[in-house]
């Protein structure tokens, strides 16, 4: 891994996504909620240690349509932590269980999906607390540990989620406002398949753009173009692609066009 970190940067940059919970969600009980159009209703949950976290989401008509999320203290979604799933055809009946692998403060996020409007809903949660859910914390796993990669450098790494790196993050900054584009190329013909995500500094939930496209059929092989202002810091995230398991060796780039 390296070591090179943009710590200072970006805690700077995480504040209001950190700050974005309204509420504390009690655990053992549900409460009442409500959204309006597209402001989420979001909850913090504050957790003694590892475990699982269940949580039940169920619309009061079943009309609306809602999406259940859960994140960690920065804003980024947990592993297997997004339903949309509509139980038993009512497209507002979601839920979870999340494995949660320390401590620490989560979110728990309403969304409408394909609804406007008010929408009041059913929210509850449960904890079963058990070192079975534990895990070492992943220095690069976060945004606030995401490495520095300077536009027109070139970086090798890789994932290994059954090794417990279920994914990397980059801080990427551009001196000049312009068209960045970032990719990921196989390192030494080993190919796996892997997807990236880009983000802006205000949401870490909601990627700006992706890709997982395999160009010229290589899995590994991946490309995103965003427009950026000057001095404006961007977050990219290499994870496993969907249903894809293993360890994946990749090489991450990026350049800029100005204008």
């Amino acid at each position: 891994m390296n070591a090179r970190y943009t710590l200072g940067l970006i805690t700077a940059a995480l504040a209001p996504t950190a700050a974005a919970a309204q509420e504390p969600l009690p655990l053992g009980s549900t409460t009442a909620g409500s959204l309006m159009s597209e402001t989420p209703a979001e909850y913090t949950v504050e957790l003694d240690g590892p475990g699982f976290l269940a949580v039940v989401l169920r619309a009061d008509s079943p009309d609306d349509d809602l999406v259940l999320v859960v994140t960690d203290d920065e804003g980024q979604v947990l592993p297997s932590a997004r339903s949309d799933s509509d139980l038993n055809g009512q497209m507002g009946a979601e839920q979870l269980l999340v494995q949660i692998p320390w401590g620490g403060t989560y979110g728990v996020v309403v969304e409408q999906f394909y609804s406007s409007g008010a929408v009041s809903f059913q929210v509850g949660a449960s904890f079963l607390a058990t070192p079975l859910a534990a895990a070492d914390p992943d220095p690069d796993g976060k945004p606030s540990g995401a490495v520095a990669l300077a536009v027109d450098e070139t970086h090798d790494d890789s994932i290994d989620p059954a090794g417990g790196d279920g994914w990397d993050w980059y801080a990427i900054t551009a001196e000049t406002a312009g068209v960045l584009t970032i990719l990921t190329r196989a390192v030494d013909d080993r190919q796996g398949d892997l997807r990236i995500d880009v983000f802006r500094a205000d949401d870490l939930r909601e990627a700006e753009e992706g890709s997982d496209q395999d160009q010229s059929g290589v899995m590994t092989n991946e490309s995103v173009t965003v427009d950026v202002a000057a001095g404006e810091t961007v977050y990219v995230k290499v994870a496993p692609s969907f249903m894809a398991d293993g360890a994946v060796a990749y090489r991450i780039a990026s350049g800029l066009i100005g204008g």
